[in-house]
């Protein structure tokens, strides 16, 4: 077993091996590199191993240093991809010492849906549904309640209309709408720029969902795809608009979409248990699986556990959450991307 850093000339090998691993996503492959590298200058670590010079695993991380919320390192959200334990605890070893080296308090396994051995502490906060597409959207829209068919058709009732969009053409539309979303809820939002360099990565890789009511855009959601599968990243829709029943008409529209154009699998994307979120997704008859957050911290000032956890535990987070939607929307589009570089993925 040999573990060895991602180069320029086995990109295209590493890529091939993530499209065609039982347990690959969009968010393991190399592209990420980039994005990471130009959006928000981290120090990156993409690490393969091989074995009879046959690919048996990745995991791409890289490394954050914040004076906010202490120095860190991170898988991309996903974890590691690797066919066996041997594989993904050689991967794991290397990370750690990689860490260790990089002077950093912890490194976060970021959303992985299993668990490995040899992480001091892991976190079982988040679910995710995924849909089965293959018996078509027909069989999907059967299967579903009647009342959420009804908010699906009193969303179409209410003047509200959908529009998916392959060819970077709703970018602004689907970043106009994150922005008032995150400042209503708390939360820097991440900069333009971040998005226009994953759209670069992939362009074949995504499709934008953007609601609208008379021309405005009131939701908007962005799925990354890989093979089969359509996966929920980020989206919201603005609060005055929930009563129109526009979220029932997103998710609906990009099953519809997804299902007719071919795809097998639609992840709606993370969720904390039990919320409102969770409990929404629930709806569209999906099956639930857990995602876990592990970590381990190093030296005197060791940090373990996910951001998630960090914010709800940490009152000066809180406070800030409280304070945020307060400032003035400007500021906080002005604000937020140089923010958003120390918690990236939170």
């Amino acid at each position: 077993m040999k573990i060895i850093e991602l180069a320029n000339s086995n990109r295209p090998a590493w890529d091939e091996y993530v499209r065609n691993a039982d347990n690959g996503l969009p968010q393991h492959l190399s592209g990420w590199r980039d994005v990471m590298s130009a959006a928000y200058r981290y120090k990156t670590h993409f690490l393969m191993a091989k074995q009879q010079d046959a690919i048996v695993g990745v995991l791409p991380m890289f490394i954050i240093r914040s004076l906010l919320v202490g120095h860190s390192a991170m898988t991309m959200p996903g974890g590691l991809c690797a066919d066996n334990d041997q594989a993904a605890q050689a991967l794991l070893e290397r990370a750690k010492t990689i860490s260790q080296q990089a002077g950093v308090n912890r490194f976060v396994i970021q959303d992985t849906r299993q668990q490995y051995t040899g992480m001091p502490q892991t976190a079982n906060q988040h679910v995710h549904y995924v849909i089965d597409l293959r018996q078509g959207a027909d069989a999907v829209w059967k299967n579903l309640r009647s009342n959420t068919r009804r908010h699906v058709r009193l969303a179409n009732k209410n003047g509200l209309t959908i529009e998916i969009d392959r060819n970077n053409q709703r970018l602004d539309d689907f970043y106009d709408v994150l922005c008032h979303f995150t400042h209503q809820a708390g939360t820097p939002v991440f900069g333009r720029p971040f998005l226009e360099n994953v759209v670069t990565a992939f362009p074949d890789g995504y499709n934008i969902a953007v609601i609208y009511k008379e021309k405005k855009p009131v939701g908007a959601y962005f799925q990354l795809i890989l093979g089969n599968t359509v996966y929920g990243t980020w989206g919201a829709t603005l609060w005055p608009y929930l009563k129109d029943s526009a979220v029932y008409l997103a998710y609906w529209g990009i099953i519809e979409y997804s299902a007719n154009n071919g795809y097998h699998y639609l992840d709606l994307g993370r969720s904390p248990k039990d919320s409102g979120p969770a409990k929404f997704k629930a709806k569209w008859r999906g099956d639930e699986y857990p995602i876990y957050q592990q970590s381990a911290g190093f030296g005197p000032k060791a940090a373990n556990g996910s951001m998630s956890e960090r914010v709800k535990s940490d009152s000066k987070m809180q406070y800030f959450m409280q304070v945020w939607p307060k400032l003035p929307f400007p500021l906080t589009r002005y604000l937020g991307p140089k923010l958003r570089r120390h918690v990236p993925f939170a």
